[in-house]
């Protein structure tokens, strides 16, 4: 008793000195320290760190072994409380936390001298809890041999690095144990999607390795730089090519039927706006010629008569540019009716619309003042089979430069528009990738950064000046 009392007197001596060297420090401004100060400070504060971790550690895993996962609870004389609960309290962690911290000094028990490299600060915590994951797991004899080995390779490489080098370990020597860590991964798999309603989504996913081994394989070659110009970040070109993935499905895939079809990238898009607009008013030109108003339904022979029933004109401001000068809200009034508009995710901008509409199939429907359908149009090709297998062989890629997006990751685009009049024919056709495509749209590309020699798009006619 008496040796416990000096030693709590020396842990406590010794406890309160670190306490006023720490208030020392926390003195010291770091504002008025040369860069090299700064430096030093941030090295050996963190190695000091690390250690007083490894320290607290040992104390965990020596009072959750002593007492059988209970100490005295501070605040009820006399009454226990768990381990886990006290440390939450104390060092003002999550639960979670304090029940991972309580597990890993427990196993850092029976690893003795890898407990004692992190509290000699040659590793880090971390370090050391990445290397419980081998206990009980490998025989505890050929464990405790191979320490000065783990420890090695744990000062040569950070925590993510040593993690993998764990589970080749594991891979190796105790497949059951790694048979079992994928079973419950594929239990844990999930993916969720959030709209956030800025025009983007946010989603979080966790895949098994063995999935994500196939993700990876096919995203990470769709995700390099196309070419020196391309500048976008890593995280940009890995949505990119997620985006391409998706495409290619949609394109050559055989998906299942969603509601009775095949899936279609579906967009509803009102008649004013870009060429389908004029493809409309043309249809609706050609409609009013050929067909005797007498002889239709009184509600159709009225859209046929009225365009802007079926939003041909007046939809969305003059033109459909959507000008802030006819704004309005109509809350009787079907949301998005005079905007372009996805199913899954609600409003599309113009450019986005307009890259769909130049290799599309388009479907005319009409409807009448209340909602209800009045004409229903077959569905059209802009682009036939036969024009994509042409393009496809000339352009061989994407055709902006410095891209080689293949055939089956690219849209058939219209070098001139086809509202301004430029037909579907192969010379006005040219491979784009979806990204190109855009923005070409968005008017940040033009003919001279395409690989076009044979191209010259058609000059403005001079007005008559006569």
């Amino acid at each position: 008793m008496v040796w416990a009392v000096a030693y709590r007197s020396t842990m406590r001596s010794i406890l309160d000195r670190l306490e006023a060297a720490t208030d020392a420090l926390a003195s010291v401004s770091a504002a008025g320290l040369p860069v090299d100060g700064l430096q030093e400070l941030v090295a050996r504060t963190s190695v000091l760190a690390s250690r007083l971790t490894g320290i607290g550690s040992r104390a965990v895993g020596e009072l959750q072994v002593r007492g059988g996962g209970q100490v005295p609870d501070p605040a009820v004389a006399g009454a226990a409380c768990p381990l886990p609960a006290w440390l939450r309290s104390v060092a003002k962690v999550s639960g979670t936390e304090a029940g991972r911290q309580v597990r890993t000094s427990v196993a850092l028990r029976e690893l003795p001298a890898v407990a004692q490299a992190v509290v000699d600060g040659q590793i880090s915590p971390e370090h050391g809890r990445v290397l419980t994951r081998l206990v009980g797991k490998i025989e505890l004899g050929a464990l405790l041999e191979s320490q000065p080995q783990l420890i090695e390779v744990a000062r040569r490489t950070d925590p993510d690095e040593l993690a993998q080098y764990v589970r080749h370990l594991l891979a190796t020597w105790c497949e059951p144990d790694l048979d079992a860590e994928e079973a419950s991964a594929e239990d844990r798999r999930f993916l969720q999607l959030r709209n956030t309603h800025n025009g983007s989504w946010r989603g979080i996913f966790e895949l098994p390795d063995a999935d994500m081994e196939v993700l990876r394989t096919a995203l990470e070659p769709l995700a390099r730089r196309d070419g020196d110009s391309d500048t976008r970040p890593a995280g940009q070109r890995r949505a990119d090519a997620l985006t391409d993935i998706a495409g290619l499905a949609l394109r050559h895939a055989d998906l299942p039927d969603a509601g009775g079809h095949r899936p279609v990238l579906t967009y509803l898009v009102p008649a004013t706006w870009t060429d389908l607009g004029a493809a409309l008013q043309r249809l609706h030109a050609d409609v009013l010629a050929s067909i005797d108003p007498l002889a239709l339904p009184a509600g159709l022979a009225r859209a046929l008569d009225d365009p802007a029933l079926h939003g041909i004109v007046g939809a969305g401001g003059a033109g459909g540019t959507g000008g802030t000068g006819g704004f309005m809200v109509d809350l009787d009034g079907h949301p998005g009716r005079d905007c372009a508009t996805g199913p899954w995710t609600g409003p599309a901008t113009r450019a986005r619309i307009d890259t769909l509409l130049c290799d599309a199939r388009v479907q005319r429907v009409v409807l009448g003042e209340d909602g209800q359908v009045l004409s229903l149009s077959t569905t059209t090709d802009v682009i036939t089979a036969a024009q994509r297998r042409a393009v496809a062989a000339r352009d061989r890629c994407c055709t902006a430069k410095g891209c080689t997006r293949p055939p089956a990751f690219c849209d058939v685009h219209h070098l001139w528009a086809r509202e301004d009049g430029g037909p579907t024919d192969i010379d006005n056709l040219v491979l784009l990738c979806r990204r190109h495509h855009v923005m070409w749209h968005r008017q940040l590309l033009t003919l001279t950064d395409l690989r076009v020699p044979w191209k010259r798009l058609p000059q403005p006619r001079a007005p008559d000046l006569a």
